[in-house]
């Protein structure tokens, strides 16, 4: 992650006044491979035409990354976010328009990319929550574009922030890029022909797996052959073997196109998350509190530490552990984007394919831990020189890297990416089918189950940038999330009821155990504690559901009460969720 800092006052076109903004360029960038996108940077960065009849202002940077990629199957991409800080508070940036290149925007000197707006609509409004930007056409190699816009809408980023901004206001404005792979429509297996613990299967004596050919309701049933069958791994409060239930059309099951986060969540995207916070938000994820890692040393190889002010670490492109549910939820709700499903999951890593008995995310069933790494000290460079290495697993002791800083540094994640090189295959690399990585070993990701009520009632809406700012703060804030609690939904996830773990982790054995890509050992396993084990990744829907109108007098799911306003305080909070306070007589 790269990070430019530039102070300007916006050049004023049609008025006299003027408006300064700081602009802070952050960028997720890892991995070196001719095969998936590395070197991401953001250049020459000002703001500029600042329109105060819209009320806009354009963001203008100079983009380039190595080893980008189209092809007939897939992309990738950067996601971008806007964050702007008022005083002391920072809110989420809203775009003005959405679509393909929407009008002030431009790809700048490279006409090959397109910048594309996605519009997540609640009720009547759409809102523009980050852009992607991509290669049009099939392609290859280095991508260099200069004079790159985005369009800032400032004015509903107040409103929707809850702050001013005025002619004369001073802001800070923050651009996120998180490095994405584009999972097209595709059906493909769920299972692996009952090789692997609690895997799915058609059937009490089949084994052959689910065959997953849309997004449409399924029917689980208790059957022998021929069906949907559940098969348990007896975690508390999961489904039992065989039992009957109905998976919503509206949960995502992985058929449908999405967008996949490239990497497991890193030590700089964390950071990056965390130093926008308010103080008590702060107190709320923060992982180096007694309830985590408990100490602002390394431990386990994370490195993040803070006690005031803005925390830090010392490996910004390390994979973050010590991730609790409410913790990934809360990040994911920040950067627009949503928890992923299982189902979601098993598709990214094993693509259309026919399920192979007890495959990694790499389509085979072999697997060697890394050992060695290439140099020391770790500079966010080094790779593994073990041979034939493409995986984290087997509690195994480093040697190189960074061992020679002492005992916590030579057992944990490392950074994504890692065993891509220049002339890496699919299984060298550790890569999923569309290019995703780590999706077997490393860290466990947090996954929304379908082996519970809760889990299988997750509505799938996309995060808005904004968390809880009631009682207890800091939380994401999208009711129909597994963890939101029903009745006081407005304090956002502070549960993890509806989650679970899979892919495996560093500290788990290599083979016959949790790093294939079918094991549901923990699918259905709720916990809320921050591991060193955990971390996680995100996704983005391509047609996501639309949001419910609040405050239309209409009780519309996932809402839990419409009163016919969207004023705090009343019983049914501005996100037609029931309050804490015991709702007023006559709200629905």
């Amino acid at each position: 992650m790269k990070t430019r800092k530039a102070t300007e006052i916006l050049k004023k076109k049609i008025m006299k006044k003027q408006i300064r903004i700081l602009a802070v360029i952050v960028f997720l960038l890892i991995l070196s491979s001719t095969v998936y996108a590395n070197n991401l940077s953001v250049r020459n960065v000002s703001l500029e035409d600042r329109n105060s009849d819209t009320d806009t202002a354009i963001v203008e940077f100079d983009l380039s990354w190595d080893n980008s990629w189209r092809n007939t199957t897939n992309y990738d991409a950067a996601w971008i976010v806007l964050k702007v800080q008022v005083g002391s508070t920072w809110v989420h940036g809203h775009l003005k328009d959405g679509g393909t290149n929407p009008s002030g925007t431009s790809v700048g000197s490279n006409k090959s990319l397109e910048i594309n707006v996605p519009t997540d609509t609640h009720g009547a409004t759409s809102r523009y929550l980050g852009a992607f930007v991509y290669r049009k056409s099939t392609g290859s190699g280095t991508v260099n574009s200069k004079d790159v816009r985005l369009k800032l809408d400032y004015a509903t980023t107040a409103s929707r922030g809850g702050v001013t901004i005025v002619d004369t206001t001073t802001i800070t404005v923050k651009v996120v890029g998180i490095e994405m792979v584009y999972i097209p429509q595709e059906s493909f297996y769920a299972g692996d022909v009952n090789t692997s613990t609690a895997t799915l299967k058609t059937g009490s004596a089949e084994s052959n797996p689910w065959y997953l050919d849309s997004e449409g309701t399924i029917r689980v049933t208790g059957g022998a052959t021929g069906t949907f069958y559940y098969q348990s791994a007896g975690n508390t409060g999961e489904f039992a073997s065989g039992t009957q239930f109905t998976i919503p059309a509206v949960f995502p099951k992985g058929y449908g196109d999405f967008y996949c986060m490239k990497y497991e969540a890193t030590e700089a995207l964390w950071l990056d998350f965390f130093n926008t916070l308010d103080s008590s938000s702060k107190t709320t994820r923060d992982i180096t509190a007694a309830s985590g890692k408990n100490s602002d040393s390394v431990v386990k190889r994370n490195t993040i530490s803070w006690s005031s002010g803005d925390a830090s670490g010392s490996r910004n492109d390390r994979v973050i552990n010590y991730l609790s549910w409410m913790d990934l939820a809360a990040l994911l709700d920040w950067a627009a984007l949503r928890p992923m499903t299982e189902l979601e999951m098993e598709k990214v890593a094993r693509g259309g394919l026919v399920a192979v008995a007890g495959e990694y995310a790499w389509g085979d069933a072999s697997v060697t831990a890394g050992v060695t790494f290439s140099g020391s000290p770790e500079d966010g460079n080094e790779t593994f020189t073990t041979a034939s290495a493409n995986a984290v697993c087997n509690v195994t002791t480093f040697s190189q890297g960074d061992d020679f800083l002492g005992a916590q540094y030579v057992q944990g994640p490392v950074r994504p990416g890692i065993f891509a090189t220049s002339s890496s295959t699919r299984a060298t690399s550790g890569a999923g089918y569309y290019g995703v990585m780590e999706l077997s070993g490393n860290v466990f990701e947090r996954v929304v189950t379908i082996g519970n009520t809760t889990g299988i009632s997750y509505y799938p809406w996309h995060g808005d940038g904004i968390l809880s700012s009631l009682d207890s703060i800091g939380n994401a804030r999208q009711i129909g999330w597994p963890g939101s609690a029903y009745y006081t939904g407005y304090i956002g996830v502070t549960g993890a009821d509806g989650s679970g773990y899979k892919g495996g982790a560093w500290d788990r054995a290599c083979t016959g155990g949790t790093l294939a890509t079918s094991n549901r050992s923990f699918s259905a396993l709720t916990q809320t504690t921050q591991n060193n084990y955990a971390g996680g990744r995100g996704v983005r829907s391509v047609s996501p559901p639309t949001l419910p109108t609040c405050g239309d007098n209409v009780l519309t799911p996932p809402e839990t009460c419409d009163d016919n306003n969207t004023t705090e305080g009343d019983g049914c909070s501005s996100q037609c969720e029931i309050e804490q306070a015991a709702p007023a007589p006559g709200v629905n």
